[in-house]
């Protein structure tokens, strides 16, 4: 039953009804063609369940259902307008449904006759919807789908209806409750599960029941083969991935076992200068010489030699498969790869963290017994800390403490105990990162002792590292507890930048429970990461606390220390803070050097442009020939000073020069309103163009006009600075026609104007008088034409080299305004001819 209803229960999902376009159980459609899309508003119109038909029932059994129908006054009001009703107004429609009598036989009952001329219920099996679509009063009254319940007909105000329903089809059939008002269908819904009427549970498997109908009398139907290969395909395939995986991790731990390409040929190794690393350092590298004694202290021993030959213990730097390598040498007469070792160097090699210096391989062949590691080149911790040229502020100190509690963490989390901790196996990379070095490979490290020469003591170099159970032969040093130990002693040597082992030496020797003496922390001026000095020195005494259960782990040494440096900035970065602002700074500089330059080339620039016209000087700077152009027509203006002969003879060199720059920076100042050009000064001459090098058309002799007269109306206030009481006075000439224009000289070039038009007006300035502006007939034409100027004719006049000649005396301009509408101002500013 339960595999029955489920099956119910989809065949409800695949097929939609017509109520579940809205929230309502109930809708209506018009009259004619309902359908799927055609619903309208019921307009006050409601129907609703009085006794709903049950959820499930038995094929053929009978049940009652009871609906109600009522009305609003709203809903005539709404049938009178949309013609659902055909009255004139909502309370003849009203009347109408609630005192409108029926006729007794149903089947003449109408819309003209009967307010509900129809009500029944009706069914639609949802497994009959091939089609798709939705359940609703259109279906058809013929029997061959559904089956009615007879037909009823009454008044509105009858309010309840009830039907007798049998329901014949097995599955899930909408009830469907369906009235006609006037031209309008309603039908209200309702879902009944039918059952089959067979009695199942009667221990009787019937013929018409079967497993999947009726478990409990036919038993529980048995699994597909589909459905078993369904679950068990999954599984299967999930069990062999499994064990393949489980096998697979076998043999990668299995192939790591007996990989052999750690091993690496020593004659593959390229080595530079033979040099000695003291304190494992990579840094101070010294070339050894033949006949020279030196100290040399390595990771295990401290001897005086005075050879060249290389003791055990000893650390070359070298070239391997292109990239540098830190080469260790074990001295042993013999080598075997025992699998002891062979799990070692496994253990080794799956270590990866950035504290840990990479263990690269190594060489076999005796006596060439190596280790090879990653390179780094700023040389043990104890080198930089012990190195006073290297300044290192508290930021770095505790970076450096940082990293080695973090990666001797990361090698106890591995089960992995360094036993040899200290400041000489700690060693900086190129990224100021700390990393230890010399951890695991015990039994591959380990040297022949009995061959040491003279029988020295080289394990007491260390002892200060070594924790008092170690000393005291009672612990191990591969303990958790001998690495913090050991650990502290570094501290130390982080606040201090102290060589312990030298100065400490034979103190240590004589007390095994001797302790170096509590550091005093010191910062300098701009150093901020400066951690509390209780709380370091606390740190320090837990690490060597004489009770081993008590020293704290790795890890909480990391806690501890990273509440000490708030900050928590590694080297790298206050690095590129220091590069950064270094880089801020440098961006500074040029930008203001490159305003500067600017600004000189503004200055370069404009000195360039008053002494050359732009398109000209333009194509020099760029390296093109300017050459030489012609101008139809152009106005030339002279002037030169009079008496300037008499008034240089009775002034000083200086004053003349201070004089005539003064007078030609306002002549400067007054042509600049114009559109001209000033060619150049010779002595006391001006000479000023206009129409060249920018053509202007006509106007060219009125700007020099206007001009002209401007700088003679200056005259009259200008004051000579070493003669006030001196009236200034100057000639001027003015004549308009062709000339060539061009550059002159490569060392000092000129813009020089060329033709008789030049000599024509430099003729009409020398034959001018004191503060008058003569004219020639060509100029005067022109500026008649131009109009607004006052002109007066001079005469004929015998000009050298032109003969005679008419001239005329530019003397004002004319009326209140010229042509362009500029106010006519003897006294006031300059006023251009063109625009």
């Amino acid at each position: 039953m339960a595999l029955w209803t489920a099956l119910s229960l989809s065949l409800i999902l695949a097929v939609d009804c017509w109520h579940d376009l809205d929230n309502t159980e109930y809708d209506c459609w018009p009259i004619l063609q309902p359908n799927d899309y055609n619903m309208i508003d019921c307009g006050g119109l409601e129907m609703g369940w009085i006794q709903r038909p049950p959820e499930k029932v038995s094929n053929g059994e009978e049940f009652n259902v009871t609906y109600s129908v009522t009305a609003t006054d709203s809903f005539y009001e709404y049938a009178v307008e949309n013609k659902i009703f055909k009255f004139s107004n909502s309370s003849e429609a009203k009347r109408f449904c609630n005192e409108q009598e029926c006729p007794a036989n149903w089947n003449s009952a109408n819309e003209h006759n009967c307010c509900v001329y129809h009500a029944n219920i009706h069914s639609c099996p949802l497994a009959l919807m091939k089609q798709g679509g939705i359940c609703g009063p259109w279906i058809p009254d013929d029997g061959k789908i559904v089956t009615h319940t007879v037909s009823k007909a009454g008044k509105m105000s009858q309010q309840f209806w009830t039907s007798k329903v049998v329901l014949v089809h097995v599955g899930v059939t909408s009830v469907i409750a369906h009235i006609k008002v006037g031209q309008m269908h309603a039908a209200l819904e309702s879902k009944v599960l039918v059952v089959s009427a067979q009695v199942c549970g009667d221990e009787i498997c019937e013929p018409e029941e079967s497993c999947l109908t009726c478990p409990a009398d036919c038993g529980v139907c048995p699994m597909a083969v589909g459905i078993k290969v369904a679950i068990g395909l999954p599984v299967a395939l999930f069990c062999s991935g499994f064990i393949l995986t489980m096998v697979w991790f076998q043999y990668q731990k299995q192939k790591m076992f007996w990989d052999e390409s750690w091993i690496i040929n020593y004659k593959n190794i390229m080595f530079g200068k033979v040099c000695y690393m003291g304190f494992c350092s990579t840094t101070s590298l010294q070339l050894v010489k033949s006949l020279s004694s030196l100290s040399r202290t390595t990771d295990v021993t401290v001897c005086t030699v005075a050879n060249t030959t290389f003791k055990h213990g000893f650390i070359q730097p070298g070239i391997y498969d292109g990239r540098p390598v830190a080469v260790k040498h074990v001295r042993k007469k013999h080598f075997t790869l025992t699998k002891t070792i062979r799990k070692e160097v496994k253990e080794v090699r799956e270590l990866d963290h950035p504290n840990l210096c990479k263990f690269i391989g190594g060489s076999i062949d005796v006596p060439y017994i190596t280790i090879i590691t990653e390179y780094c080149p700023k040389g043990s911790l104890a080198d930089v800390l012990l190195n006073k040229d290297v300044p290192i502020n508290w930021g770095f100190r505790l970076s450096f403490a940082t990293d080695i509690a973090r990666g001797m963490a990361y090698l106890h989390q591995h089960k992995m105990f360094h036993g040899r901790l200290h400041s000489r196996n700690c060693i900086i990379d190129d990224r100021w990162v700390c990393k230890i070095s010399d951890y695991g490979l015990c039994a591959y490290r380990k040297e022949d002792f009995e061959a040491v020469s003279n029988g020295f003591p080289c394990e007491n170099i260390y002892r200060i590292y070594y924790a008092p159970e170690v000393l005291l032969g009672t612990c191990s040093n591969t303990t958790p507890g001998a690495d913090i130990y050991s650990y502290s002693v570094i501290l130390v040597e982080i606040a201090t930048r102290c060589d312990l082992i030298s100065g400490q030496m034979e103190t240590a020797k004589l007390d095994v429970m001797w302790r170096p003496s509590l550091p005093e922390l010191k910062t300098g001026k701009s150093d901020s990461d400066c951690p509390n000095q209780a709380d370091y020195c606390e740190l320090i005494k837990k690490c060597w606390c004489h009770n081993v259960a008590m020293r704290p782990t790795f890890e909480q040494v990391k806690k501890m220390l990273d509440k000490m440096n708030p900050h928590k900035v590694s080297p790298v970065d206050m690095m590129m803070n220091l590069m950064e602002k270094y880089s801020k700074h440098l961006e500074a500089i040029v930008a203001e050097r490159t305003q500067d330059l600017l600004q000189e080339k503004q200055k370069t620039d404009r000195l360039l442009y008053s002494m050359l016209p732009k398109p000209v000087a333009d194509d020099l700077r760029q390296g093109r020939t300017a050459e030489a152009q012609s101008y139809s027509n152009a106005t030339v203006y002279f002037s030169d000073i009079v008496g300037f002969t008499q008034l240089s003879g009775s002034s000083t060199p200086h004053q003349v020069v201070d004089f005539l720059n003064k007078l030609y920076t306002t002549f400067d100042d007054i042509i600049d309103n114009y559109d001209v050009y000033k060619v150049e000064t010779i002595g006391d001459a001006y000479m000023v163009v206009s129409g060249v090098p920018n053509e202007n058309g006509i106007n060219h002799a009125g700007e020099i006009a206007s001009m002209a007269l401007d700088l003679i109306n200056v005259c009259h206030s200008f004051k000579i600075p070493h003669k006030p009481t001196t009236q200034l006075k100057i000639r001027a000439g003015i004549h308009t026609g062709p000339v060539v224009a061009g550059v002159v000289g490569t060392k000092m070039p000129r813009y020089c104007l060329f033709g008789d038009t030049v000599n024509t007006a430099s003729r009409m300035e020398s034959t001018s008088e004191a503060l008058k502006i003569q004219c020639s007939g060509t100029t005067a034409d022109m500026l008649h034409t131009l109009g607004g100027y006052r002109l007066t004719c001079r005469g004929s006049l015998n000009v050298k080299g032109k003969g005679e000649m008419t001239t005329w005396w530019l003397e004002a301009k004319r009326g209140p305004c010229d042509l362009l509408g500029k106010r006519n101002d003897s006294h006031g500013g300059p006023v251009p001819v063109s625009n």
